[in-house]
């Protein structure tokens, strides 16, 4: 098998690229914390929510990481928030997007196959012949 050391390689990647992903969250949150008032809490708790799932290797977190990204970069764009580094959080924004989805593809824990999953011997089913 030779795709078995390139997969390792890009999996180590990857869980280097979620490290990076979890380390400008982890700063976001306390740079939220900083606003001092309710939003800057709220903000610091979904930003830590998100963090928390892509350590967890979530599906939905590498999503809303993506959104989050995406919103920062609106937010520092619009001029609502980060005026001081916006160019970096504009710039880091739209890194994320493509980061995060890259990363939902090689370590998200896959959904559970139900409808593959279930077997029944029930044939009281319409579908069912007579």
């Amino acid at each position: 098998m030779t795709d078995s050391p390139k997969h390792s390689t890009r999996h180590k990647i990857a869980n280097a690229l979620n490290i990076v992903l979890i380390a400008i969250l982890l700063s976001a949150v306390a740079g939220f914390c900083t606003f001092g008032n309710i939003y800057g809490l709220f903000l610091a708790l979904v930003t830590a929510l998100i963090a928390f799932g892509a350590f967890k290797h979530n599906r939905w977190a590498y999503f809303g990481a993506a959104a989050w990204g995406l919103a920062c970069y609106q937010l520092a764009k619009q001029g609502y928030e980060f005026a001081t580094i916006k160019h970096y959080v504009m710039g880091l924004g739209i890194a994320l997007i493509p980061l995060a989805l890259f990363l939902h593809e090689m370590l998200a824990n896959s959904p559970t196959k139900n409808a593959q999953n279930r077997s029944t011997d029930d044939t009281d089913k319409k579908n069912m012949p007579d």
